[in-house]
């Protein structure tokens, strides 16, 4: 049995593009999805029934709410809202074989949120050490490259150093792997750029999955989702990661 888990951020509520994003995720046939950016939790109710999937809304700390839409049963939820997030930190349990796993979702602050960018790791690593005994994995749009990460060729018009690299530099972003947890994407992928922004020329890697230790050796896959109904849905490409 495995469990696969999608990453989305929607671009401000999905707007006229719910139909399209829904397209997209029915696709990948995900276990659960969070959903970034998702303004308003009628965007995120449409495409819940849209697709069939349970919701739970969490409200933030400015209009960006986050949302999962999950197929499993949601055994437990929690939005952790802090005033040193820029949005919040959404949590829900969900079984899986005789187990369950908790799936973390966040959307840390751009270079408008600073400084933010220094303080948000550690309180959502802080959340987690209290599930240190549960497996469990976090998702999300963070705003930043993870260090020796390259930086693409941008759209014509923006300049090639963006705001995740001078206006977030997020210092605090490998506090992740020194407690433990697992950058998927580039444990399967260490030669490739990952790039999951913008959606048409795609060149930061902004989305990610990390793995806390005891989920590691059950990664399967870990992908970014392209193709042009990607592209025309929202300006981040979505993240897929598969775990057993």
């Amino acid at each position: 049995m495995s469990l696969t888990v999608l990453s989305y951020n929607i671009r401000e509520g999905g707007q006229d593009r719910l139909a399209q994003i829904a397209a997209v995720i029915r696709v990948q046939q995900p276990d659960a999805v969070a959903l970034l950016e998702a303004d308003n939790g009628a965007c995120a109710r449409w495409l819940a029934d849209e697709l069939g999937l349970a919701l739970v809304y969490g409200e933030a700390n400015n209009r960006h709410g986050i949302a999962w839409l999950s197929r499993l049963p949601i055994v437990r939820s929690e939005n952790h809202r802090s005033r040193l997030l820029a949005k919040t930190l959404l949590e829900i349990e969900v079984p899986l074989a005789a187990d369950s796993v908790g799936l973390f979702a966040t959307h840390l602050g751009s270079r408008h949120d600073l400084p933010r960018a220094v303080t948000e790791l550690p309180v959502i690593l802080d959340v987690m050490r209290r599930r240190r005994d549960r497996p469990h994995l976090l998702v999300g749009d963070f705003n930043a490259l993870a260090p020796g990460d390259p930086v693409g060729v941008p759209p014509a018009g923006i300049e090639r150093r963006g705001e995740a690299v001078d206006g977030a530099p997020r210092p605090a972003l490998p506090l992740l792997p020194a407690a433990g947890y697992v950058d998927a994407y580039r444990v399967l992928h260490p030669e490739e750029p990952g790039y999951t922004y913008t959606a048409e020329v795609p060149w930061l890697r902004l989305d990610y999955a990390f793995l806390c230790p005891r989920l590691a050796d059950r990664l399967l896959a870990c992908d970014v989702v392209a193709g042009s109904e990607a592209v025309g849905a929202s300006d981040h490409l979505p993240l897929r990661v598969q775990i057993r």
